[in-house]
């Protein structure tokens, strides 16, 4: 089996706040005098469910501070990206869980923007960042996110995310995906992971998606996969994601080969690597061991994910070649 760190892939779905070192975590709660989150446990994090993991991703952010605390964020997150095999990546950063604390929307990315440059000199690896609308926190909160997102279209910021718990209504925030697309971002919403097919279908109406977060309760509504399959519409799967905070029992229940079978474009990624316990390249390993993928179809899989990504023509052309290259090696 060929080395799976050594394929070229790209990350679509990867939260920057829930990619934070647990060592780093640790210094910067030593640092404020602060306690750690209470779903840490020595290095692994545990979670009663998707809300105690908000609680928990909440806290993590509260802990950074300082400029140098999200410059210093983004530099090892490319540095991770680089050990993991991801030259390329698409981070969701969420404006609104620090600008309340630090009275400050613009300093955080600014900060971010900083340090993912260096870890593009220092590591080669190039990150495009997608603010999200954080929907629970309400309408005034996605107004400043999409004004820090226009602000830095076109300097590293591409699209226009949207999280939370899937609770709060998806037609309420149609007009700020509909500013977003006019000003040039692209739509990539969180669907489909708590609220069932119905919150995907309302995403497809209300925000033009060019891909969708997570979508893997799409499984449940045979008419909507093939909307999705016919439309072209990349899903960001994140499945190792999808057990830890128990939407599946385990990855021997996991949808994602049944949704690769329906014709659905799909494409593997980490979420929260810190918080989950692993990067892409993990999941890669256990797509590989829990549904027997080859290496042929794991090519595929990261082939579909840099074609899903809204990097450049160049680079698309430059890492698929490089992709071909992995495959053709000796296994």
């Amino acid at each position: 089996m060929r080395d799976l760190r050594a394929l070229p892939k790209a990350e679509l779905h990867i939260h920057l706040e829930g990619s934070i070192r647990i060592e780093t975590l640790r210094e910067l709660a030593d640092r404020s005098g602060g306690a750690l989150q209470h779903g840490l446990r020595g290095n692994t994090w545990r979670f009663e469910g998707f809300l105690d993991f908000i609680q928990n991703y909440t806290e993590a952010c509260a802990l950074l501070n300082r400029p140098e605390d999200f410059r210093r964020l983004a530099e090892e997150f490319c540095a991770d990206l680089a050990i993991a095999g991801v030259p390329y990546a698409e981070a969701v950063f969420s404006p609104a869980n620090h600008a309340a604390r630090l009275q400050d929307w613009f300093g955080p990315i600014e900060a971010v923007l900083d340090g993912l440059e260096a870890g593009r000199r220092d590591h080669g690896v190039v990150v495009r960042v997608c603010p999200d609308i954080v929907r629970d926190l309400g309408m005034d909160e996605a107004e400043r996110t999409l004004e820090v997102a226009t602000k830095f279209s076109g300097q590293g910021v591409v699209a226009l995310n949207a999280a939370g718990s899937e609770r709060a209504p998806v037609a309420a925030f149609a007009s700020v995906f509909e500013r977003a697309r006019d000003a040039g971002l692209r739509s990539v919403p969180h669907a489909g992971e708590w609220a069932g097919p119905e919150n995907v279908w309302q995403t497809l109406e209300h925000y033009a998606p060019d891909r969708i977060g997570h979508g893997v309760r799409s499984i449940e509504d045979p008419h909507l996969l093939e909307v999705l399959a016919a439309r072209g519409i990349p899903l960001e799967v994140a499945p190792i994601s999808n057990v830890a905070t128990g939407v599946y029992a385990s990855l021997d229940d996991h949808p994602f080969a049944r949704l690769r079978d329906a014709g659905v474009i799909v494409t593997l990624n980490s979420d929260d690597p810190s918080m989950f316990g692993g990067w892409v390249d993990r999941v890669y390993a256990a797509a590989r061991d829990t549904w027997t993928f080859s290496d042929d179809v794991l090519a595929e899989l990261a082939a579909a994910s840099v074609r899903a990504s809204f990097a450049d023509d160049g680079t698309k052309a430059i890492l698929l070649e490089r992709i071909d290259r992995w495959l053709a090696s000796p296994a």
